[in-house]
């Protein structure tokens, strides 16, 4: 596997499993008196739409087709912004469309709509925020962007904040064992991106011992029988990343 390859996986494997796992739920909604009571018909009309215009796109996207989907959230990104009744969802079109792009490679387009997410977000990122693991998500987004764009100088700070909020997140949930260990599973895969970054600028001897680091986290959660087996088997993948960049740094002069 050539650098480039590993990178471009490793970016791609990291993405957040819930977007695929979940792309194909519809917008929640019942359409019962109690709930569409107060709320337009025409809106209604327009949520079903986007939902079928995202759904199309999901389903593309998970047939390999990234063009086409990617054409699909367009249109949803169009249907948003044309239409103020749907003004809420700009935010969730808009990640639909970055994570299309960065399934077919396409990072430098992803970026500039991860750092519109991310700036968004501003709230979130406060240190008090009892939302900041939206803002790790959204900082771990763009970094995943930026690296796979070549980009790893500013990489590691953003990293480093996104690993320490998910840290955070853990030491707060000890009571909800399964969401702490989703926890530890983000922890590890940002360790894994950090480590990159700090390979890629000169730094070795520290991508090392943060891959170490990465490959703990990540084993902890791979072998742990009590959680469900996809967040296992997400962690086995970037162990399985996480594992070759330690045979494959070592081995680099």
């Amino acid at each position: 596997m050539t650098y480039k390859l590993f990178l471009a996986s490793t970016a791609l494997i990291l993405l957040p499993l819930k977007v695929f796992a979940q792309s194909d739920q519809r917008i929640q909604r019942k359409d019962s008196i109690t709930v569409s009571a107060g709320i337009p018909k025409e809106q209604l009309a327009l949520e079903d739409q986007l939902d079928g215009i995202l759904s199309q796109g999901d389903q593309l996207l998970k047939a390999g087709n990234e063009s086409d989907a990617i054409k699909e959230y367009l249109l949803a990104v169009e249907l948003v912004k044309n239409e103020p009744l749907l003004a809420d969802k700009d935010g969730w079109v808009h990640k639909r469309l970055a994570d299309g792009y960065m399934r077919s490679k396409r990072a430098n387009d992803a970026i500039p709509i991860y750092q519109k997410l991310l700036d968004a977000r501003e709230r979130d990122c406060q240190p008090d925020a009892p939302t900041q693991l939206a803002c790790a998500d959204a900082q771990l987004d763009l970094v995943k962007a930026d690296m796979l764009a070549g980009n790893f100088s500013d990489a590691t700070p953003l990293l480093q904040a996104a690993d320490s909020r998910y840290a955070k997140a853990e030491k707060s949930s000890v009571d909800v064992h399964e969401f702490s260990m989703i926890q530890v599973k983000n922890q590890g895969q940002t360790k894994l991106l950090i480590a990159v970054a700090l390979y890629r600028t000169g730094k070795t001897p520290e991508a090392l011992a943060t891959v170490d680091a990465a490959i703990s986290a990540l084993t902890r959660v791979q072998s742990d029988e009590t959680i469900q087996v996809f967040i296992r088997d997400d962690a086995a993948r970037s162990l399985q990343l996480a594992q070759s960049a330690v045979t494959r740094w070592k081995s680099t002069p």
